[in-house]
């Protein structure tokens, strides 16, 4: 096997429940110019075992003896890619047999775009369909100017890790993913890439995303670093939006993403997690008046009576 033209790298940690999914849809692409690297992070359980059962000269394995970390791990497998594209898998997601081979011709089209991500179906634990991809109408080609307002308003613009597609150049020129992040480092990496080049979205769904309690994301206090990491992208974020949309900026937050915050702090409240409700008072703390965002999560009954609807700029 030459140099491939993809490198998909798997990170893996305690994923066996639905890894061979995910490896064997990988391995069944259309497309075939590819090397799949999988790097085990220290599993305990028998992911080891299932990707050892393997025989395939396009998987490279790799393994940390302890638990490093999802960026740690990512950045290690990007450190040995030999593919001119990284391919970001994960160990609970499917793959469309044409993910691939539309994912080369996208970017063969638009050579401007420094990473793609697509649209994606959303599947539960045991395969089923929950939710097919809505209609989206975000340009193939999002401008960094763009990129800024939707990255403000909604978060990391891919919505999770397993549909990207990234020049692997683009890293030599900015850098990997941060290792000090245990939640956003993908949200930071998305807005380093969008200061450089613009991104490029894919409407059609090719990848099954997989939903089920025991997400990384979904575990307890999680929320809480979500809060302390995204402060300082959403500070970048607001300082890059247009000049005439940082009024409203502030606005916005306190009556959508600061009372989601308060929401998260009365719901540890109720259920009795105390030393989590005060760590998210704290949080709160530092971008608004606790005080303030708590009567008005009251008033607007967690914002599902009223809520700022995002604002856009374009030229």
């Amino acid at each position: 096997m030459g140099i491939p033209n993809i490198s998909i790298v798997l990170p893996v940690y305690n994923g066996e429940k639905y890894l061979k999914d995910s490896v064997d849809s990988a391995l069944a692409q259309g497309y075939t110019d590819y090397e799949l690297i999988i790097w085990n992070d220290g599993s305990t359980d028998k992911s080891a075992n299932l990707i050892g059962s393997y025989r395939d000269s396009r998987i490279r394995v790799f393994r940390n003896n302890n638990n490093q970390g999802l960026f740690k791990s990512l950045n290690l497998a990007i450190g040995k890619a030999q593919g001119k594209w990284i391919r970001i898998w994960s160990q609970d997601d499917v793959m469309k047999p044409n993910c691939l081979e539309t994912e080369t011709e996208f970017h063969r089209v638009h050579p401007e775009v420094g990473m793609s991500y697509c649209a994606r179906d959303i599947i539960d634990g045991f395969g089923k369909v929950l939710l097919n991809a809505p209609e989206d109408k975000t340009p193939e080609v999002v401008l960094p100017e763009l990129a800024v307002q939707i990255m403000f308003y909604h978060g990391s613009i891919t919505g999770n890790i397993s549909n990207v597609m990234i020049k692997k150049s683009v890293f030599d020129e900015i850098g990997l993913f941060r290792e000090d992040m245990k939640i956003s480092g993908d949200f930071e990496m998305w807005f380093r890439i969008l200061e450089k080049y613009p991104i490029g979205f894919i409407r059609e769904p090719l990848i099954y995303l997989r939903s089920h309690k025991e997400q990384f994301s979904r575990l307890k206090g999680m929320g809480i670093i979500f809060m302390r990491e995204d402060r300082e992208i959403i500070q970048s974020l607001t300082e890059r939006l247009p000049p005439e949309l940082k009024p409203y900026a502030k606005v916005y937050n306190r009556w959508n993403r600061y009372i989601h915050y308060v929401h998260y702090m009365m719901h540890n409240f109720i259920s009795g997690d105390l030393k989590t409700a005060v760590k998210t008072y704290h949080e709160i703390q530092q971008v608004d008046n606790p005080f303030l965002v708590t009567a008005l999560w009251f008033l607007t009954a967690n914002g599902r009576w009223f809520k700022k609807k995002p604002v856009y700029i374009t030229q």
